[in-house]
């Protein structure tokens, strides 16, 4: 089956695909979303907020283009984008806060949390040479923003950071989201080497200056940090299984922020990480 009422040039080949994500969170979704068109007294629109939410998730799931999206359906592909923004918009204001996260794993009895960044990538823009630097990671050799991720002990995702030009470093990157302020005075830290001397985390040790090996006891002590620490590799795995971080992000830097935040939101509707 083809439709080629949305575009002049090929037709498009219309198929159907399933998005792993419960009916709950659409509808969750969907009724902000209506909330919203009634706050602002647009009662009218040529899809319901069902659709809008379906959308939008499907949207953070697949990172399909937006002509892709709107291939199957009779509306345009601005009115697509405007339908998605929408409802990014809804997410990420709902977004949880580290300080909540910190009361609710309190609450819950961990005693640290773990901490780790990792690169969300994106295209380059404009032709200038300091801009498209900014945002260049040597470390992944990549363009792309710099994410905070903190976890429970088992690498649940727990919260996300604002995204940061790629080129950041992961310390400074915690210092400017104000981890060590927000969590280590309340509970541990652990951390990998690329954080060490950041206050209040708890990182291996590493060999200084002159030493060819570290102590048994220094080994050792980075053997066991290493085993608590690892997990928090999963957290980076949940934050990418939306494949909008995962893959290359089509918006400008500026906007990563939003989606992190959107993408954080129904992480949390769907993995209920603070329910027993």
């Amino acid at each position: 089956m083809t439709n080629a009422s949305i575009d002049k040039g090929p037709e498009w080949l219309v198929y159907q695909a399933g998005c792993r994500v419960s009916a709950g969170t659409r509808d969750w979704l969907a009724d902000k979303i209506a909330a919203r068109h009634t706050a602002n007294g647009s009662h009218w629109r040529k899809k319901d907020a069902t659709f809008q939410a379906t959308l939008t998730i499907t949207f953070l799931r697949s990172n399909l283009t937006y002509a892709e999206l709107a291939a199957p359906h009779d509306i345009s592909v601005s009115t697509r984008w405007r339908y998605i923004q929408q409802g990014i918009a809804e997410l990420a204001r709902r977004a949880i806060r580290l300080t909540d996260v910190v009361r609710l794993a309190r609450k819950a009895g961990w005693e640290y949390l773990l901490v780790d960044g990792t690169l969300v990538p994106t295209i380059a823009f404009g032709r200038k040479i300091r801009p498209r630097q900014r945002h260049y990671s040597g470390k992944h050799r990549r363009h792309g923003v710099n994410v905070q991720t903190v976890c429970a002990p088992d690498g649940t995702l727990l919260w996300a950071s604002a995204a940061l030009p790629g080129s950041t470093v992961d310390i400074t990157a915690a210092r400017r989201a104000k981890i060590p302020q927000k969590v280590s005075g309340l509970l541990g830290l652990l951390a990998d080497l690329g954080y060490l001397g950041l206050d209040g985390a708890i990182t291996g040790r590493r060999r200084k200056k002159g030493q060819t090996a570290l102590t048994p006891g220094q080994a050792a002590a980075n053997k066991v940090h290493a085993q608590l620490r690892c997990p928090g590799e999963r957290g980076n795995a949940q934050l990418k299984w939306w494949r909008v971080p995962a893959t290359e992000l089509r918006c400008r830097p500026g906007r990563a922020t939003r989606m992190v935040k959107a993408v954080l939101t129904l992480h949390h509707r769907e993995q209920q990480p603070f329910t027993p």
